[in-house]
């Protein structure tokens, strides 16, 4: 039995005119898509190609900077050097 997790492009028809893809972790079971973690989106957008662009655009430039660590309870935030 193949069990694991990975993430999946998922595509949600809100049937007001909205709809939305997000970038989710996926839970596999036997190599089936059985669920999934709504609350907890990676990345969100308003097409393929909107997660596409933001993936590219933003996310992976997040990895050209330092690290942000928030600093007390919420009070800011300051570069780490690692």
């Amino acid at each position: 039995m193949n069990k694991y997790w990975n993430y999946r492009v998922l595509k949600k028809d809100w049937k007001n005119g909205l709809v939305s893809y997000d970038v989710c972790e996926v839970y596999y079971d036997n190599d089936i898509p059985t669920s999934w973690i709504w609350g907890k989106n990676i990345l969100s957008g308003e097409s393929k190609a909107d997660l596409e662009w933001r993936l590219n655009n933003s996310i992976l430039k997040a990895f050209e900077k330092p690290v942000l660590e928030i600093i007390g309870d919420d009070e800011g935030l300051v570069e780490v050097k690692e």
